[in-house]
């Protein structure tokens, strides 16, 4: 690869990562926003068959487990919360939108997206990343 085509990868590694961070940030302001309307943000939910699990998001407390199915998940809850007021953080939105890159010059549109699915992949190294485009291990894990 030609020196301008291997600064025009790191150039769009950087971007997407740049981005990623920017989501997770907007993320966390509006899971923070919800909580200081008075909401628990909750994860879980169906674990394998029956078995069931809530847990707080922040803390990974588990708030309360089952084997008896959605039934029991849902009667649980309810005692539990009775005023409505957690939220699964699956189900709070942040960015309506799906992002797709613009293409650093120099690369072609498709290589772009493939690029931002490599970043994000779980088979993608943190320490190869950040050795490629520049960064600390530290910074890309911040960012991804």
């Amino acid at each position: 690869m030609t020196d301008d085509a291997t600064d025009a990868v790191r150039a769009h590694l950087r971007r997407v990562l740049l981005h990623n961070r920017d989501l997770k940030q907007r993320r966390l302001d509006r899971i923070e926003a919800e909580e200081a309307a008075g909401h628990r943000i909750v994860t879980g939910g169906r674990a394998h068959g029956a078995q069931w699990s809530l847990q707080d998001w922040r803390t990974g407390e588990t708030i309360a487990s089952g084997q008896q199915g959605i039934d029991e998940f849902d009667e649980v809850r309810e005692r539990l919360d009775p005023d409505d007021l957690w939220l699964h953080v699956d189900e709070i939105s942040f960015d309506p939108e799906p992002y797709r890159p613009i293409p650093a010059d120099g690369l072609p549109g498709d290589l772009g997206i493939v690029l931002q699915q490599w970043v994000s992949g779980t088979g993608t190294s943190s320490a190869a990343l950040a050795a490629f485009i520049g960064w600390t291990e530290e910074q890309v894990e911040e960012a991804r």
